[in-house]
């Protein structure tokens, strides 16, 4: 599970595909899948979401 947080937006998704078309459709279409799963291995923000990785 993925926590994609951005201001009072909050989405919870299960792949980084899913990630990037909701990034894309806030007016970021370059996003690759590639660029959300190294966000998200660095603890980084991307384009002003941040992403959390939960563990089961």
């Amino acid at each position: 599970m993925i926590l994609v947080i951005k201001g009072d937006q909050f989405h919870k998704v299960r792949t980084p595909a899913r990630v990037m078309e909701i990034i894309q459709n806030d007016n970021h279409p370059l996003v690759r899948t590639w660029m959300v799963q190294d966000a998200i291995a660095k603890h980084r923000k991307l384009f002003g979401w941040k992403l959390i990785e939960e563990k089961k």
